[in-house]
């Protein structure tokens, strides 16, 4: 049975006024979050759509095959296809591709990190091809994720420069670094950065952690499972037990 509020008196009233205050409180403390959390989603799927359409479009104007078989004319994406941290890129005339939240979080990565691995492609693969440059840069997330290695890109890239010898990437400690990035290479080099930081890229060394020029034979190459060779560079991983047994006996 409801209540005639016109049959209250005037206290019973103001209960029944802040009662209504109260619940309308309650309400909006209630959907700010949801509120706030459709905002983050759109402004994902804004940002996302963003970096998806310049890195097609990249591969169009710097020369680069499409790896995914995408053009920007055919790339859609709907702020209405996010749920949660969830994101789906659909092009037209091919497969659903899907993005999770490792890729949104990755896509924030601090612009300092993507500028020391935008720094190492450029240095260290600028003449190599698409599948060159993100593999040397591939490495360099590799070693961020393996538990040896510094676990920032910036601490992996810069690792050892302080010393006269022993830098990790030659370009940090050989004066390389004198000469400025400019140009188109450059230009390349960031997209690589964030084409690979992001997680765009396929996986193409096989877990390598390191790689050299076919120019060179280190003597550290000695120790460590070639996983294979892409333009100049070649690629290497740590072995496992039963690799290191095998390398052991053939140095017997």
């Amino acid at each position: 049975m409801i209540a005639d509020v016109t049959k209250l008196s005037s206290a019973q009233k103001r209960i029944v006024r802040i009662s209504a205050a109260v619940l309308t409180l309650v309400l909006c403390a209630a959907l700010l979050p949801l509120a706030a959390m459709r905002a983050q989603s759109q402004d994902d799927a804004a940002y996302w759509r963003d970096l998806a359409e310049r890195h097609v479009e990249s591969e169009d104007l710097l020369g680069w095959s499409a790896p995914y078989g995408l053009r920007a004319a055919s790339l859609t994406l709907a702020a209405d296809e996010v749920e949660g941290a969830r994101v789906l890129m659909r092009p037209v005339g091919a497969d659903l591709r899907t993005f999770d939240a490792t890729h949104i979080q990755r896509a924030r990565f601090d612009a300092a990190e993507i500028h020391c691995l935008s720094e190492a492609v450029y240095y260290e693969a600028r003449g190599e091809n698409f599948a060159g440059q993100t593999a040397v840069a591939e490495v360099i997330m590799n070693r961020v994720n393996h538990r040896v290695y510094p676990d920032t890109i910036c601490g992996v890239v810069y690792e050892g420069s302080e010393r006269s010898t022993g830098c990790q990437f030659s370009f940090t400690c050989d004066g390389s670094m004198n000469r400025t990035p400019r140009g188109r290479s450059w230009r390349r080099s960031q997209l690589v950065a964030e084409h690979v930081a992001i997680g765009f890229a396929p996986p193409r060394t096989r877990r390598a952690t390191h790689y050299h020029t076919t120019a060179v034979d280190p003597h550290w190459n000695d120790s460590l499972v070639q996983t294979g060779q892409i333009g100049v560079h070649v690629f290497y991983r740590f072995p496992n037990s039963r690799e290191r047994r095998e390398l052991r006996e053939r140095d017997l």
